[in-house]
């Protein structure tokens, strides 16, 4: 009897020829690289000597200047001449050359889908892997399939007038219910800014130079969302939960560092502090360092209600495939910032992440602008919230400035007053650029806010 064979005995689709061919159209055939590079990546190739052709027909392109059999020939010698010259009778043509790509892309796409299957099946395979564990690798799988450039289709505007609908009367819902649909930081004038928190589906930036307090400002908004009843995720790749839940336990006031260092705590204000925190709904995961895990663990909790908004600390110590390859630090930020923004987007939840500036800013003696963040570009372009953290020692406060804001104004400085445990924050009105000393109001006498005059 013969054996049935199974997906292991199947070779890996090839697309070598399909890559070849591709090529030899794209240095053919110039006037058709604006509707074929769309449609490829350079990761699409199973050949590290055609991924560089590739990537040198892009990037030529890209600078405006000529694609041509010479100019790239001439990058790669042998290689050009024993991959690319025997298909270049085939190549070229108005038709063919986007034909072409597309046979490539739908190959690439199988063979993607291929191996994403296996790893899937074998993962499935495992016995301590459980129905959660399988369900949330489901994402990962369909963002292994898509891989990168992904086809976009254009949203008919009588469609995204649907969706806008849709939020209002989910927002009216929600606040018949006394609940919202925005998460509020905690921070009475960042919240007005921001149109009354953040929204779901956003990636928003919180960035400071190293001990300038933005992990403690993270914890003050998962603080606050649970207290709304909110599920908060953390997800901390620099401190442990010990380190974290001791900060939260300064911020009531009833524990100080001197306590816990000395060993010498008074047990009823401990109690005190443990009855504020224990309550809230905030998971904490110190684990995770992939950002295939994170992805995961985020999805996870999701499907579980265990959150309505991540908190991830921070940026530059998430690990990736692409950085343990060749690929440049700034090609590994984009994947991790576009992977978050459009998990934020799948979920529905806002995604807070933390990420550090570079240390011109510091030097330099001003406030922090945009390009301070480090290998910014991405981080810029994915980012619907950018808050900047410039500490100022002659006061002790910090100029929290609102440096990007999709859906209001920006540029605009919110002072943060720290507790003696640095730990917890009070809001101060807001300056705008120009005033050279902010106004100062003290929180139990805080004047209305439709009365006082806003620079926003």
């Amino acid at each position: 009897m013969k054996k049935e064979k199974t997906p292991f005995d199947i070779l890996t689709p090839d697309t070598s020829k399909i890559e070849r061919q591709v090529i030899a159209d794209a240095v053919t055939s110039e006037n058709m690289l604006g509707d074929v590079i769309p449609l490829i990546h350079e990761d699409f190739f199973t050949s590290e000597e055609r991924r560089k052709m590739w990537k040198a027909i892009v990037d030529t392109y890209n600078k405006g200047e000529s694609v041509n059999a010479w100019s790239i020939g001439s990058l790669y010698g042998d290689a050009y001449i024993r991959e690319i010259v025997p298909v270049i009778p085939e190549a070229g043509g108005t038709v063919s050359c986007v034909q072409h790509a597309a046979i490539f892309r739908s190959q690439a796409t199988k063979r993607r889908a291929f191996k994403a299957a296996l790893a899937l099946l074998q993962e499935t395979l495992k016995p301590d892997v459980s129905e959660a564990d399988i369900l949330a690798g489901l994402p990962e799988f369909s963002a292994q399939v898509e891989g990168p450039a992904p086809l976009r289709s254009e949203i008919p505007l009588a469609e995204a007038l649907k969706d806008i609908k849709a939020d209002l009367r989910l927002s009216e819902e929600m606040k018949a219910r006394g609940e919202t649909m925005r998460i509020r930081t905690g921070f009475h004038f960042i919240d007005r800014a921001i149109n009354n928190g953040f929204k779901p589906g956003q990636l928003i930036i919180l960035a400071a130079r190293p001990s300038v307090g933005k992990t403690s400002i993270m914890l003050q908004f998962a603080k606050t969302a649970a207290l709304d009843g909110n599920p908060v995720e953390i997800i901390s790749l620099e401190m442990t939960c010990s380190e974290l839940v001791e900060k939260m336990l300064y911020s009531t006031g009833k524990v100080s560092p001197r306590q816990i260092t000395l060993s010498d705590i008074e047990w009823n204000d401990y109690a005190e502090a443990e009855t504020q925190l224990a309550p809230l709904p905030i998971y904490i995961n110190d684990f995770s360092r992939s950002l295939d895990d994170i992805v995961s663990r985020l999805t996870m909790a999701v499907k579980q209600g265990r959150c309505k908004m991540a908190l991830i600390d921070y940026l530059g110590l998430i690990q990736d495939a692409l950085n343990f390859g060749n690929a440049k630090l700034y090609q590994v930020i984009a994947r991790i910032t576009g992977t978050l923004k459009g998990l934020a987007k799948r979920l529905q939840i806002p995604i807070v992440l933390l990420c550090q500036l570079n240390r011109d800013q510091a030097r330099e003696k001003r406030s922090p602008e945009l390009y301070d963040l480090r290998d910014s570009g991405s981080i810029e372009q994915d980012a619907d919230i950018v808050i900047m953290l410039e500490p100022k020692p002659e006061t002790g406060e910090i100029l929290a400035w609102l440096r990007k804001n999709r859906s209001g104004k920006r540029d605009i400085a919110f002072v943060l007053k720290p507790n003696t445990t640095y730990s917890e924050f009070t809001e101060e009105a807001p300056i705008s650029p120009i005033e050279k000393e902010p106004p100062t109001y003290e929180p139990e006498s805080l004047p209305d806010t439709d009365t006082i005059d806003l620079p926003f």
